[in-house]
C-alpha cells in the first residue's frame, strides 16, 4: 500500500461523529435514485448519482459501525457524504482563489516541522522511500497551513461559532454555513434531490453542543504551534 493510500484510510475512519449522525437522521428510509439521476450542479457541472456511490470496502467498514443500518441505508449516507465533500472542497478552494489565500513559506515550514514530528516513526519504517515520504509530509503540510489561513479568513469575514474537529481543532462552522448561504443564493450550488439536500443542509446547520468561547477563539497564530507551545509548558 502506497503511503498515500494508508493516510487515505487513516482519514475515512476519523470522520467528526456528531456530523455524521446528523446525517443519518436526516436519511430516515430512502428510495434509491437511478444510477444516472443527476443530484446536484456545482459550478455549473452536473453531479449523477453513480460518481456519489462508495466502493463496497467503504460500505463494509460503515457498516460495522452503523450496525442498526442496512447496506442500502449505509449505501445512502455515504453518498450524500460524498456530494457534502464535494460542496464543500469545491466552495471553500473558490472561496480561496478569489481572495487569493496561500500559504507562505514560513507557514508551510511551521506545519511541516509539527507533521515531522508527528510522523517521526516513519524515518525506521522500510516499507517508505525517503523521497515518498518526504512529499507526503509536504503535501500535508501545504495543505494544513492552508486550510488553517482559509479558516482564519472565514472567521474574520463572517465570525459564527468555532468547533473542535479533528482535521482541523480550529474549524469556523458558523463562518461555514453563511458562506454556503451566499454560494447557494449565488447559484453555484445547487441540490436537487431531496434527500441529499436535507442531508446537506442538515449538516451545515446542525448545532453544536460544545463551541470555543468567542474569548477563547484565536487565529494570530497557527493551531498547531500554540498546541506546541502549550505541550512544553
Amino acid at each position: 500500500m502506497e503511503l498515500r493510500e494508508a493516510y487515505k484510510v487513516t482519514r475515512s475512519n476519523v470522520i467528526p461523529m456528531v456530523l455524521f449522525a446528523a446525517i443519518v437522521v436526516s436519511l430516515g428510509i430512502n428510495t434509491p435514485q437511478a444510477a444516472n439521476e443527476i443530484i446536484a450542479c456545482l459550478f455549473n457541472k452536473s453531479i449523477s448519482n453513480t460518481e456519489l456511490q462508495p466502493s463496497q470496502a467503504d460500505v463494509d467498514r460503515f457498516q460495522s459501525i452503523l450496525t442498526d443500518k442496512s447496506e442500502k441505508e449505509v449505501r445512502a449516507i455515504l453518498a450524500q457524504r460524498a456530494l457534502g465533500n464535494k460542496i464543500t472542497e469545491s466552495v471553500l478552494s473558490d472561496f480561496a482563489d478569489k481572495n487569493a489565500i496561500e500559504p507562505n513559506e514560513s507557514e508551510v515550514q511551521s506545519a511541516y516541522s509539527v507533521i515531522k514530528l508527528w510522523t517521526v516513526d516513519l524515518d525506521n519504517d522500510g516499507g517508505y522511500q525517503d523521497e515518498e515520504l518526504e512529499r507526503y509530509r509536504l503535501a500535508m503540510a501545504e495543505g494544513m497551513a492552508k486550510s488553517w489561513k482559509v479558516s482564519k479568513a472565514l472567521y474574520e469575514a463572517y465570525g459564527g461559532d468555532v468547533v473542535f474537529q479533528q482535521d482541523n481543532p480550529l474549524t469556523p462552522v458558523g463562518a461555514y454555513q453563511k458562506l454556503f448561504e451566499q454560494y447557494r443564493e449565488k447559484g453555484e450550488f445547487v441540490i436537487y434531490d431531496p434527500a441529499f439536500k436535507a442531508a446537506f443542509w442538515s449538516s451545515v446547520k446542525m448545532k453544536y453542543a460544545k463551541t470555543y468561547d468567542p474569548d477563547n477563539i484565536d487565529f494570530s497564530l497557527p493551531w498547531w504551534e500554540k498546541s506546541m507551545t502549550a505541550s512544553e509548558k
